[in-house]
């Protein structure tokens, strides 16, 4: 979050003020998942689910729901086999072409 001065962005709304889980967590997930070359959101939520206490080491928080990490990682423009374009500023070496493959 620091490399890309991407704030944290505050929900407005009927939903609540905050966002539970905070956006570099989603970020730091998103990366996860190229990294790990994951092609799909269910297979991202397994991943999750099974590292969620390294992943959210010090957060007092449940595991994220397959809905809402989908959802979230949709709004930071994250589809699996299509990674953000954050991932590739931060990996430049990473093929934006082939999907986030190292190349």
């Amino acid at each position: 979050m620091d490399e890309t001065d991407f704030p944290d962005p505050e929900r407005l709304g009927e939903r609540g003020p905050v966002f539970k889980y905070p956006e570099w967590l989603i970020m730091f997930i998103a990366i996860l998942s190229v990294k790990l070359k994951i092609k799909t959101y269910i297979q991202i939520h397994k991943m999750v689910v099974k590292y969620w206490d390294v992943i959210a080491e010090g957060l007092d928080l449940s595991p994220i729901s397959e809905r809402q990490l989908r959802e979230r990682l949709k709004k930071i423009l994250h589809f699996p086999g299509k990674p953000a374009a954050f991932i590739f500023q931060l990996f430049p070496e990473l093929d934006q072409r082939q999907g986030g493959q190292c190349g």
